[in-house]
């Protein structure tokens, strides 16, 4: 686990948009690597096609108009039912459950009708459901409180215990959480 740390402007959300291949780098080059259990771990740079490894949960509101089910199958069409549920509890969301009409609630376009930390939530659960070994979180708990914050940092340790987690956050009790920290500073 990592918390990446900076002032406005240093260059977090860029930073995410070059692993994520969105962005090429001026100078250098991006690799992401994969031990899988050996001493000499293989790289590869990356490119659209690492892209699948990687799960990005956005700086804020992602959500789209339609019903919750439809937005969280935009992670994983095929999640079960069982499986949106699991990813609705593990992201603290589990809200959308006692709500008219449960998965089947109507949202609008970013999330209209609700608030700014439910949607956050339900981005969370959607990110749960995508395949991938590297998670991206830019600043994806920016609109919760503390309590909820620390559940779901609590839920993500145990159900992304296997996986690489990046946090790009403001926040120093995520920081502490955290294995290492990257520290960005402007260049201004």
């Amino acid at each position: 686990t990592t918390a990446i740390m900076g002032e406005t402007g240093a260059g977090k959300t860029t930073l995410i948009r070059l692993i994520l291949a969105l962005l090429k780098p001026q100078q250098g080059k991006v690799e992401i690597y994969g031990s899988k259990g050996t001493d000499n771990p293989q790289t590869y740079e990356v490119s659209p096609l690492t892209r699948c490894n990687l799960v990005h949960v956005p700086q804020g509101n992602t959500l789209f108009s339609g019903t919750i089910r439809e937005n969280l199958l935009l992670g994983n069409p095929q999640a079960t039912e069982e499986e949106m549920r699991e990813a609705l509890h593990t992201a603290c969301a589990d809200f959308v459950l006692q709500r008219p009409g449960g998965l089947d609630a109507l949202c609008g376009e970013m999330g209209e009708g609700m608030s700014e930390g439910q949607a956050q939530r339900i981005a969370i659960a959607r990110a749960l459901l995508q395949p991938g070994r590297i998670y991206l979180f830019d600043e994806a708990c920016s609109a919760l409180d503390d309590a909820t914050e620390r559940s779901i940092l609590d839920n993500l340790e145990q159900a992304l215990a296997d996986k690489t987690i990046i946090w790009i956050t403001h926040d120093d009790s995520v920081k502490a959480r955290m294995q290492e920290t990257l520290e960005l500073t402007s260049s201004s």
